[in-house]
Order: C-alpha cells, then sequence, then structure tokens
C-alpha cells in the first residue's frame, strides 16, 4: 500500500561526492521521515513532481502530497494587485491552505519543486515553527534571478546547474547545493520501437529560435524527426514543418520516441549563453538506452563519460560532424547507448536524488537563529 497521500483541493572541476549522485551517498540516509512535498501539479510539462513522491515514498517515508496550483480566488486577487502599490501575500488562498496542510500535517520536512507560489508569508511561518525548508529549482541558469527572489528564504536550496552556487551564497542563501534532475527507470527504459518514430535523429522538446536554427541546419543532411508543440511558432512554410509531429507527448511517448531513433539529440534551452546546468533529457534519453548528443556543459563529465557513454558538442559544426560519424557506426551507438543507460539507472534515478537530498540536509542542520529543529 502506497503512503502518499495526496492533499485535497568560469571553469571547475565536479568531483562525485559534490555533484551527490556517487553511488557512496547510498549509506547513511535519514531514518524515516514526515515529508511535505509542495509540487506544480498543473504544469502538464513537469512529470517529475510525480517521480519524486513515489521515490520518497519507496524510501519509506510519510509523505503529504500538496498542489500548490492557484485558485480561482488567487487568481482574481493577482488581477486586482495589478492597480495596486501595496505589497501582498503571493497566492494568499493557497498559501493558507498550504499552512492548514502544515498545522495538520506536523511534517519534519517541506520540500518544494520549484516552490513558484510558495510565498515568503508560509516560509517564515515554516520558520517559526522550527520545520526546516528546502526547494529543488529546476530552471538554472536561464531562470536564476526569478529563483533568487525567494531563495533566501529558504533552509536548503538545490539547484540544477552547479555554476549557481556561489551566486546563490552571495544572496544570502542559507545553504546551497548541486542536485541534478534524473530519470525514473520505469518510465525511462529500453522500449521497442515504433516505426512511425524512427529516424537518424530525433528532438523532442519545446520550440526556441535556437533550436530552430539547428534542426533547420540538420535536416539539411539527416533524416530528422521534431516531436513537440512548435506548429505555431514556425513560420507556415518553414520546412520544418514536414518533420513535425506536433503536441505535447506523454513520458511514455517520448521512450518510444528515443528508442526508436538511431541518435537522440540533446539541446539545452541556455545552449550558446551558459555553460553549466543539466537538464532532464539528459537523464531520460541515457534512461532510455538511446545514443544521446548533447550540448557540453560543465557539470556533464562527472555525470557521464564522454566516449563510452554520451558525446558532446560545442558548436554546430561539430554536432554534425559527430552525427555523421556516429550513424556509419551501429556498433557503437548500440554500445555507448547501453553503457548509459546502465549509468543512468544505477547512479542518476530520482531515489538517488531523494537520499542524497535528505542526507544532505541530515547533515547540515540549521543553526539555532535559523530553523531549530534537525531531521535525522
Amino acid at each position: 500500500m502506497s503512503n502518499v497521500r495526496p492533499d485535497p483541493a568560469p571553469s571547475m572541476v565536479i568531483s562525485p561526492e559534490f555533484c551527490y549522485c556517487s553511488p557512496m551517498l547510498k549509506d547513511a540516509i535519514p531514518k524515516p521521515l514526515k515529508i511535505l512535498f509542495a509540487t506544480p501539479g498543473h504544469l502538464k510539462t513537469v512529470p517529475m513532481g510525480k517521480f519524486c513522491a513515489e521515490a520518497l515514498s519507496a524510501l519509506g517515508h510519510e509523505l503529504l502530497v500538496f498542489d500548490y496550483r492557484a485558485t480561482v480566488m488567487d487568481k482574481f486577487r493577482d488581477r486586482l494587485a495589478d492597480f495596486s502599490q501595496a505589497r501582498v501575500e503571493e497566492k494568499p488562498a493557497t498559501n493558507a491552505r498550504l499552512r492548514k496542510a502544515i498545522d495538520r500535517f506536523k511534517p519534519d520536512l517541506f520540500l518544494t519543486l520549484f516552490g513558484f507560489d510558495i510565498s515568503i508569508e508560509s516560509l517564515n511561518y515554516l520558520r517559526t515553527l522550527g520545520i526546516p525548508s528546502a526547494c529543488w529549482w529546476i530552471n538554472d541558469p536561464f531562470q536564476l534571478p526569478r529563483s533568487l527572489k525567494k531563495a533566501a528564504h529558504y533552509d536548503y536550496l538545490f539547484s540544477n546547474s552547479a555554476g549557481c552556487l556561489d551566486q546563490y551564497k552571495e544572496a544570502g542563501t542559507r545553504q546551497a547545493f548541486f542536485l541534478p534532475t534524473a530519470c525514473d527507470p520505469s518510465v525511462h527504459r529500453p522500449v521497442a520501437a515504433r516505426p512511425e518514430y524512427a529516424c537518424d535523429v530525433c528532438f523532442a522538446g519545446d520550440w526556441s529560435p535556437l533550436r530552430e536554427r539547428i534542426i533547420e541546419k540538420l535536416v539539411d543532411h539527416f533524416d530528422v524527426k521534431i516531436f513537440g508543440p512548435w506548429s505555431k511558432k514556425i513560420a507556415p512554410d518553414s520546412k520544418l514543418h514536414r518533420h513535425l509531429k506536433d503536441g505535447f507527448f506523454t513520458p511514455d511517448e517520448m521512450a518510444a520516441m528515443f528508442c526508436s531513433a538511431k541518435v537522440v539529440l540533446n539541446i539545452h534551452t541556455w545552449y550558446g549563453n551558459f555553460d553549466h546546468g543539466v537538464n532532464p533529457r539528459l537523464f531520460e534519453a541515457a534512461g532510455c538506452g538511446a545514443f544521446q548528443v548533447v550540448d557540453w556543459k560543465l557539470e556533464i563529465p562527472s555525470l557521464f563519460d564522454g566516449e563510452t557513454e554520451i558525446r558532446c558538442y560545442r558548436n554546430e559544426d561539430e554536432l554534425i560532424e559527430i552525427i555523421r560519424q556516429v550513424l556509419a557506426d551501429d556498433e557503437l551507438r548500440g554500445r555507448v547507448a547501453h553503457a548509459a543507460q546502465l549509468r543512468a539507472h544505477r547512479d542518476h534515478t530520482y531515489r538517488n536524488r531523494m537520499e542524497s537530498l535528505l542526507k544532505l540536509v541530515a547533515e547540515n542542520p540549521c543553526s539555532p537563529e535559523q530553523t531549530s529543529r534537525p531531521i535525522g
């Protein structure tokens, strides 16, 4: 029986220890805890909340899942606030409901994914009760300014970018750690290929001008398929329309896409702007046993081997050359893809990440002037 209860209504060298993804971290996990986990359940393209909740439950912790989507009243008040200069609490109805859940559940730890609509007032309330608060922000570095607005009000901040940690600490964040996203082996796994998805190169994700520009170059050289909500973004006469399967897709559909392509292309949203921070696709594609080509980031060498498990490019010319070479070698692609899948399922699962997060919280208790009650 599940114990997850839904609530109503610059250059750096990164060691495995720094990444908190080493198998050594499976020791000394804190005792079972009561965790209030707040997640943005209204975001269809963010399944990590479900993966984290299942991982925490599988680890034996008692979990209350709180969906912090805004209520109708909050949306109405947001419109009124646009006409007022006075500061009001962010999403007051949602946060009032959250504080009631805190009082009722009495958690040992408050954890949120993103924490978009969690108010400063609610974070201060947790502190008065001596309940440690932690946020896992996975949109760095390109949305770092948004995260910094509230980061200092958490006791622990976990980021998908090691390159942002100094900025968090400079902004007053008490304790900041690098914690990349992961895969879920029950979803991100090798599955049967589907003929309609077969191609040389597959890209699955949101549109951006950068991604459009890169893929326009690739379609002149390779059989490319694009999966995602692109049709309203690209020009009516774009040559990409004939390569596009428009619309959102489920994690299971994505696994089939990856397993049907010879090469899976990963383009970080911040490619060309930041050389650090890793996205979920890095681990999802690996977990599916796909041969992945991804733009190079400082953290990747500590997560995957750049020769035997994955391939990285630094510019479009290098990308085209890598794809051309690996398409000519079926045995190489199969060997590298299999190694990536084994590594992802061993070291880069959401269970690994939740173990690491809780271990870091337990080993780095808040000081008395912060939150008074340690966990573990």
